[in-house]
């Protein structure tokens, strides 16, 4: 298991993959990761779909060239009336929540040796359409997980990072 900083080092968006299949085991503990997420209130607003049979695979990969045929692509979707809603401004918090959902997942995923990137590259309506997704759930990302290819490697801007004083304000 290695430190959690320089796994988010290492870290980095996998765009090839090899297709070998994710043992059910990994795969579990990865979903499992995202369970425990916390979430506003803890209403947990989120559903997540594992598109790992054929037909999905093969109408995500038709919809999206942003899901790399990798042998599995978690879906993640925030199910809108069951989020918490800032009674100041109206946000609906669901978009969040899958957020901190997604980002356990994928770091998790890492820590296993499971490549990942996070995706929002696709025509959300026909997403809805294509995989009968519920009026009240949002498709937020997607999250493609296999084995980085031998071909996979960080993009040149993976490293490319502002320095604290420009993202970070003492008050």
């Amino acid at each position: 298991m290695k430190d959690f900083t320089q796994l988010a080092q290492e870290r980095y968006s996998v765009r090839s993959y090899k297709p070998d299949p994710i043992p059910e085991d990994v795969l579990r503990q990865i979903l499992e990761a995202g369970r425990l997420a916390p979430t506003a209130k803890n209403y947990q607003p989120y559903h997540v779909y594992v598109l790992k049979s054929e037909a999905a695979l093969k109408t995500i990969n038709e919809i999206t060239n942003c899901a790399y045929h990798a042998p599995v692509v978690l879906m993640f979707c925030g199910v809108l009336d069951q989020a918490f809603v800032d009674p100041w401004n109206g946000h609906n918090g669901a978009e969040m929540d899958v957020s901190i959902v997604a980002t356990h997942m994928m770091l998790k995923a890492a820590d296993m040796g499971i490549g990942s990137c996070w995706v929002c590259w696709y025509d959300s309506a026909k997403v809805k359409e294509a995989f009968h997704l519920p009026e009240n759930e949002e498709p937020y990302c997607l999250l493609p997980l296999g084995y980085p290819s031998e071909e996979a490697s960080p993009s040149e801007r993976h490293a490319l990072r502002k320095s604290l004083e420009e993202v970070v304000t003492e008050l």
